[in-house]
């Protein structure tokens, strides 16, 4: 057993040599040409991109008068044997900066409101009952967002995530899920229209992509590039589609963005485009207004996915603007980079174990139902497993 394990892990750590080897010669060469890359030399390649211009350097501002929010929202779901409860929390966390002291910090509705309670009587599919938790909670998130617009001015709103309702959240028209996604709907329509009309910069960190857009441009432009012989000298030996094929847009500019660097901006809806299941309402209308670019926000930490909601006629510089406050707000720590507000909404919204357990051994109490009769056969396992 330990011979086949040790012959295993061999060739993993020689992929996994290989895999580092080649990205550390891809990162030096594009570190090289990234400032003479020109996107608009491929507009047939590169459409959805809203600048030529392959990076930038962001300057960042001074946060003196600046209020803040961050927002988030915690998800937790218990399965039972006749009932399902998903358990909800949506809670901003806003930030106001002063001229000298430290920020002072309001949370809404409150620092730790309890968790909003739906129970599910019907017996729906795995999937489907993923997707009206996970729609429970976006809604959770966004009309916590939209009442923080109303109670505050803020000058900038961050939410945990994307500004956009991800494809696998959308039920079919039959579902029992279909409802909710229809509330989520409106309240995007509503979030987007309130921000635009409070004059707030409305932005999603998403801390996981698994986006591979600019991986794909990359991979579409790199080829017309290395006609140049400089280029093609420092990329002999690189195996840059073998890279690509396996790297998200995280991962791969990971390799040559400097800290404080953020790459060109592209339009949310071009993501769309290859999911037929998102384009059939008149939400997909607002795609093109969401811009989304990446941001080397810590040293030793992978750049983040910053997805804007811009006015199209000076959207560069929305993001441009939005991109020096978020900097400031993410030096905490040189190995993660997310902003500070980000990661208090996230404290603040997290639901625990415990305070699950305790929502349930309450449920038992008031019900009289035993935790026999409640728990399904693998939950109560008297042998461990």
């Amino acid at each position: 057993m330990e011979r086949n394990l040790d012959a295993m892990l061999a060739i993993l750590v020689e992929e996994i040599e290989r895999v580092e080897e080649t990205r550390k010669r891809f990162g030096s060469a594009l570190s090289q040409i990234k400032g003479e890359l020109n996107l608009g030399r491929y507009p047939a390649l590169a459409a959805d991109a809203v600048e030529t211009q392959f990076s930038k350097i962001i300057e960042p501002t001074d946060l003196s008068g600046l209020r803040i929010a961050g927002v988030d929202g915690g998800l937790i779901r218990r399965r039972f044997r006749s009932i399902d409860l998903i358990l909800t929390r949506g809670v901003a966390v806003v930030f106001q900066f002063g001229p000298e002291e430290g920020p002072s910090v309001d949370f809404f509705p409150r620092a730790f409101p309890e968790p909003a309670i739906r129970p599910v009587m019907l017996t729906l599919p795995g999937p489907e009952l993923d997707q009206l938790a996970s729609l429970e909670r976006i809604a959770a998130e966004l009309r916590v967002t939209l009442s923080v617009l109303d109670e505050y001015h803020v000058d900038l709103v961050l939410v945990d995530g994307s500004l956009f309702y991800h494809p696998r959240d959308r039920p079919s028209v039959g579902s029992a899920a279909y409802e909710k996604f229809q509330e989520v709907i409106a309240l995007y329509r509503q979030l987007y229209h309130k921000a635009r009309k409070k004059s707030t910069i409305l932005v999603g960190v998403v801390k996981d992509s698994r986006s591979t857009r600019i991986v794909n441009i990359l991979g579409d432009i790199l080829p017309h590039i290395l006609r140049n012989p400089g280029v093609f000298e420092m990329m002999q030996g690189v195996d840059y589609r073998w890279l690509l094929k396996f790297s998200r847009d995280c991962d791969i500019l990971d390799t040559f963005l400097e800290e404080g660097e953020r790459t060109f901006a592209f339009k949310y809806s071009a993501e769309l485009i290859q999911s037929t299941n998102t384009l059939s309402d008149d939400l997909s209308i607002w795609a093109s207004s969401i811009w989304v670019t990446y941001l080397k926000t810590a040293r030793d930490d992978l750049p983040i996915r910053i997805e804007i909601l811009v006015d199209d006629s000076n959207g560069a510089a929305q993001v441009d603007k939005a991109l020096s406050v978020i900097l400031p707000l993410s030096w905490q720590h040189p190995e993660y980079g997310i902003p500070t507000p980000v990661l208090e909404a996230d404290a603040r919204a997290r639901i625990s174990n415990n305070e699950t357990q305790l929502i349930v051994d309450r449920l038992m109490a008031l019900s009289g139902l035993t935790y026999t009769a409640l728990e399904r056969r693998r939950s109560r396992n008297p042998f461990g497993g």
